[in-house]
């Protein structure tokens, strides 16, 4: 019997020990919070920073769409200004070298 009481003693010394060795349960917990809260920023901080990016490439192709509609609104003026008047058609067509039947053109000499 003096064998199992040194045998039980011992055990309940070695689980005492454990027990004080072992991590307390909040320890666990608020590493388990400090985890998911790291993941959650990091997760966050990428989208803010794509959008940031797109937010800028946003403004930069709005900038763009703007300038080539103005320059398409000044094209379309030219064209209606070449299409109607009979001037800005003549003078067109005498740069590519066309003239009026009854006209002499001088040609370049060689």
């Amino acid at each position: 019997m003096t064998g199992n009481k040194r045998s039980s003693a011992t055990r309940r010394k070695a689980a005492a020990e454990r027990k004080s060795k072992a991590t307390p349960q909040w320890a666990a917990f608020a590493i388990i919070v400090s985890m998911t809260f790291m993941i959650a920023l990091a997760v966050n901080f990428r989208a803010y920073s794509t959008m940031s990016k797109e937010a800028v490439q946003h403004d930069v192709l709005n900038t763009q769409i703007e300038n080539l509609a103005s320059e398409n609104m000044a094209l379309q003026d030219e064209i209606h200004t070449i299409k109607s008047d009979s001037r800005t058609i003549e003078r067109e067509a005498r740069k590519i070298g066309l003239s009026r039947s009854e006209e002499k053109v001088p040609l370049p000499g060689n």
